[in-house]
């Protein structure tokens, strides 16, 4: 999932009631320290890499189990 859909459904659910303009950005904020912290995290971040970065537009979050049935295949 990205990013913004994440916060869409976590708004919907009513997980999270955001005061700031940019949700989005707060969300994509805490899963990388989440995931950048935990290093067995059941959050990873997915990616295709660029030439410095992750390409834009690219990361997307999933379960560490769906990310490992991905990795299977």
């Amino acid at each position: 999932m990205t990013v913004n859909e994440i916060t869409a459904v976590a708004v919907a659910r009513g997980l999270i009631h955001p005061a700031g303009k940019t949700p989005e950005a707060t969300m994509s904020a805490v899963l990388y320290s989440h995931a950048r912290a935990h290093a067995g995290a059941e959050v990873v971040r997915l990616f295709e890499p660029g030439a410095q970065r992750a390409r834009r537009g690219s990361v997307r979050w999933a379960s560490s189990t769906t990310a490992g049935a991905r990795a299977r295949r």
